[in-house]
């Protein structure tokens, strides 16, 4: 009987370290590959980086919930004539400032009886242009996402989460300069889309309250049909 009690906690525990929360802070950082912009007579180059942010997320239950998300890398954006070759020189360098303010829905699949959840995500939002060092402006534009990965719970409110996310920006006609007044090799940064995908890892932090779990409810059986007999 005690054997019987004390495994029965056992599970209780174990499963409700697989519960989330109503709300959740998930700072993230990690890498972005490089993307090419090609413009009228050249092309440009976002280097690769490191992003860093982070999201809210508010859960209406266990498998939907909404996301509000804030990313930012700074890397090096260059400028080359067409037909450069690796190893060339740029025509212009500069430091691209890239954040991302974004808002979407995320689905959960929980994975039953274990800690581990799948999911998956777009956003809508803006990304906002910073140059450096000569920033005579900045500029935003359209900005949309998408997202997938696998959280894992170690308890009710902390867990990690581990995703590969696509970021990209739509083509505009309006730009602003990134290199010198009057250079012509200043670099219309925001007219071609930009399209960036890396990975990311996380830390979940619980801050609401844990969610309930779902539990089927048996169905009342069917009384049996009235059967009719034909005597003959």
């Amino acid at each position: 009987m005690k054997k019987g009690i004390l495994l029965s906690s056992f599970l209780c525990c174990i499963l409700g370290a697989f519960a989330q929360t109503s709300i959740e802070f998930i700072p993230t950082g990690g890498y972005t590959f490089a993307d090419k912009l090609n413009f009228n007579s050249t092309f440009g180059r976002i280097d690769a980086g490191f992003n860093y942010g982070g999201s809210f997320q508010f859960n209406f239950n266990r498998h939907i919930g909404l996301e509000v998300a804030y990313n930012r890398m700074q890397v090096p954006a260059k400028l080359y004539d067409y037909g450069a070759v690796p190893g060339d020189k740029p025509v212009y360098q500069t430091s691209a400032g890239i954040n991302y303010i974004m808002a979407g829905p995320v689905s959960r699949f929980p994975i039953p009886e274990s800690p581990v959840s799948l999911f998956i995500g777009a956003d809508l939002g803006a990304a906002i242009f910073t140059p450096s060092p000569n920033s005579f402006s900045s500029n935003a534009t359209f900005a949309y996402g998408f997202q997938a990965g696998t959280d894992i719970f170690i308890e009710p409110n902390f867990g990690i989460r581990f995703s590969a996310r696509l970021l990209g920006t739509a083509p505009t006609s309006s730009g602003y300069y990134f290199g010198y007044w009057g250079d012509p090799g200043g670099l219309y940064y925001t007219q071609p889309g930009l399209v960036q995908f890396g990975f990311n890892v996380g830390i979940i932090i619980g801050l609401g309250h844990p969610l309930p779990e779902y539990h089927a409810v048996a169905r009342p059986p069917h009384p049996p049909r009235p059967r009719k007999y034909y005597y003959y």
